[in-house]
């Protein structure tokens, strides 16, 4: 077992010291490792995704006694088990699911419990999943992300800490608002104006401050964060709310069948989990329906400059159509005092009059246009000067004052909200983390099975004989593939088998594109997905656990004779007593047909002789048995005929017992019937017959 960072190969001076500084000590950063936490190791610098996957494997490896190495034991089988895993992948909704996908690999035989342990976990994940709605949970899962824990907020510049003395001052700074330092408590009134909310010390709280400041008395040396900044406390739910919120539903829906899931967190903690971030959004406020009246002042402030515009240029309008249409009559003694210079008092007395109704009739269309209450009202009355002026404009301060009114009563009632909040979650942090983590883990689960389910896969039988049964089995890897039947060493499945029915080492023949690489490539993927406690693509299936997996495939050609010496020595490491399963596809053209049947024999009764299990596709069926002793049964998938399309009709499904040669007389046949005006197909075809 793995005890030090040290210890495990990959890990030297330099990566340990990276590790220990991330995640604060060589324990912690052991747990990571050990409890597969790859999202977190990738976030070290120099460390990738991949390389953090390798890490995990190797550490696993070194724990289990297995490495995904162990059981594949070619390149080509690691390349299919590879092209498997990736097919998986395709159906995770989470980042975190396709990466721990990657930390699932064959076993050996050895490893039998671990085999049988993953098969019951993924059955019953399969079983939930059968009653889950797939589309609701699949919305809900790819939106839930690994949650964020390093995160700042910007300081709130408009709540001041207003300290009166250096010990005071000093504690306030730890806290994300604005800090003044006021040497005479006389300048406190002056300082607060600037700001929408107001924390004083609390032995200032007998003092008198003007009304219109919002003033919280508290003991700034022992104020703690949910009390000056409570969203401070709740960033880490508001930069993870999506997260939390769908990890929540996800949970409920999976208690309706499974009570125990994420058994940490009790009832309780979710109820009060779920009504602590109703009141949340993701950008640090309060959500808009949580208090009616913040939501009434947001909307007055938002409306507020609009309003006013309008008013101003309804006054204008107004006013300028009362001036057109005054007239002025002056009686004689008027005229006389006009004499003496008063004309601008008596005209100024006349406009006068005309302006204030102007200016009382816009006053009440701000009233009433954005719903103000009586004390909000107030500050309207002052919208328009006493003086006279034209074109009239609105008294901007006034206006000013309107809005710092809204914004100290917003702060005001959105501190308690969030303080109460604060109060309720801050001690559900590692409550959240359990949920999200437990439902992306699920998500690794429900991939599985989704994918199990696309393809219609069941749990295989492992069974303590060495052998393969396999009904109805359909290769992954094609579409509209037919289902077929297939047997190679003890099973339950063979009782149709009149000859060798329990051999171990068989041979496919038969018809060119008939299916024998497709039969091979099924008979791979379940054996690798059986050895990794998956469920496989057959209707019913048994297998027996082995050590080692040997695939081998088609040779692209003739080999030189450095290529032809490194493949035979490919096929010596079959050559031991560890239960195998080796897969070789059409080897023979490694070398001519003649030495091809010889060696392929040769490596036939070696995996004979060590009771290993072998299928080996071959169009020298015939040659391969004249070269040997042994019973070796021949399987072959036969050619019927051509169709009406003149396409081959071919049976999917190995014939046993049956040498099926290939058909160059149907494709002959084919040509010849294509092109009956050419003379030369129909004399080859007559070659035939």
């Amino acid at each position: 077992m793995i005890t030090t960072l040290k210890s495990i190969p990959r890990i030297g001076e330099k990566t340990a010291k990276r590790l220990i500084e991330h995640f604060g000590s060589e324990k912690r950063s052991l747990e990571a490792i050990v409890n597969h936490d790859i999202a977190s190791l990738s976030e070290i610098e120099g460390m990738t995704e991949k390389s953090a996957i390798s890490l995990v494997l190797e550490t696993m490896a070194i724990n289990e006694g297995a490495g995904v190495r162990n059981f594949l034991k070619t390149n080509e089988a690691f390349e299919f088990y590879e092209r498997l895993i990736e097919l998986v992948k395709g159906f995770a909704h989470t980042d975190h699911a396709r990466s721990k996908l990657s930390l699932y690999f064959p076993y050996p035989s050895r490893k039998k419990e671990k085999i049988i342990l993953i098969q019951e976990e993924i059955q019953a994940i399969i079983q939930l999943a059968n009653k889950l709605d797939e589309k609701e949970l699949s919305s809900l899962l790819s939106r839930v992300k690994p949650l964020k824990t390093n995160y700042s907020i910007p300081v709130i510049r408009d709540r001041v800490i207003i300290a009166t003395n250096t010990e005071e001052f000093e504690a306030a700074k730890k806290f994300p608002v604005s800090v003044q330092l006021a040497s005479d408590a006389r300048e406190i009134p002056d300082i607060a104006r600037g700001y929408s909310y107001v924390i004083l010390g609390a032995h200032l709280a007998g003092r008198d401050f003007p009304d219109d400041l919002d003033i919280d008395f508290m003991d700034i040396k022992k104020a703690e964060a949910w009390q000056v900044a409570p969203e401070k406390e709740l960033s880490f739910f508001s930069r993870n709310l999506e997260s939390i919120t769908c990890a929540i539903e996800i949970l409920k829906n999976i208690r309706q069948y499974l009570p125990d899931f994420c058994g940490k967190i009790k009832p309780q903690e979710l109820t009060q989990l779920s009504s602590g971030l109703m009141n949340l959004s993701s950008d640090d406020t309060i959500k808009s329906g949580v208090d009616t009246e913040i939501d009434r002042c947001k909307s007055i402030f938002d409306r507020l400059n609009d309003a006013v515009a309008t008013a101003e240029s309804a006054a204008n309008t107004e006013f300028g159509a009362l001036i057109e249409k005054s007239s002025i009559t002056v009686k004689g003694f008027d005229l006389l005092t006009a004499m003496d210079g008063s004309i601008n008092r008596m005209l100024e007395k006349e406009i006068k009059e005309k302006y204030n109704t102007v200016a009382s009739n816009a006053m009440r269309g701000v009233v009433s246009g954005l719903g103000l209450t009586p004390n909000e009202s107030q500050y309207v009355n002052n919208f328009f000067g006493d003086e006279l002026s034209y074109p009239i404009k609105v008294n901007i301060r006034a206006v000013e004052g309107l809005k710092n009114h809204l914004l100290r009563t917003i702060a005001s009632r959105k501190i308690v909200i969030l303080r109460n909040n604060a109060r309720s979650l801050s001690n559900l942090k590692e409550t959240a983390q359990v949920l999200v983590r437990d439902v992306l883990d699920l998500d690794v689960g429900y991939s599985i099975a989704c994918f199990a389910k696309k393809f219609a896969l069941n749990m295989p039988r492992i069974q303590s004989n060495n052998g393969i049964g396999i009904k109805e089995g359909m290769n992954i890897f094609l579409s509209n593939v037919v289902p077929i039947d297939y047997t190679v060493g003890n099973s339950s499945m063979n009782s149709s088998i009149t000859k060798l029915k329990n051999a171990h080492v068989v041979l496919l023949s038969g018809v060119n594109s008939g299916g024998k690489t497709s039969t091979l490539d099924l008979i791979a993927q379940i054996v690798i997905l059986a050895h990794m406690g998956f469920p496989v693509p057959a209707r019913e299936c048994e297998v027996g656990l082995v050590e080692e997996f040997y695939y081998f495939g088609k040779s692209k050609g003739t080999m030189d004779a450095g290529a032809f010496e490194s493949t035979i020595r490919d096929f010596a490491a079959v050559a031991n007593s560890n239960a195998k399963i080796v897969l070789a596809d059409e080897m023979e053209s490694i070398t001519e047909p003649g030495a091809s049947a010889k060696i392929i024999s040769g490596i036939l009764e070696e995996l004979e002789d060590n009771n290993g299990l072998g299928v080996f596709v071959s169009h020298l069926a015939e040659s391969i048995m004249k070269n040997t002793t042994y019973e070796i049964r021949v399987d072959g998938i036969e050619a019927k005929g051509l169709d009406e399309n003149l396409n081959l009709i071919v049976d999917r499904n190995p014939r046993y017992n049956y040498l099926a040669r290939s058909t160059p007389e149907l494709i002959v046949e084919r040509l010849a019937r294509k092109h009956e005006d050419v003379e030369f197909y129909g004399k080859l075809l007559k070659k035939f017959k």
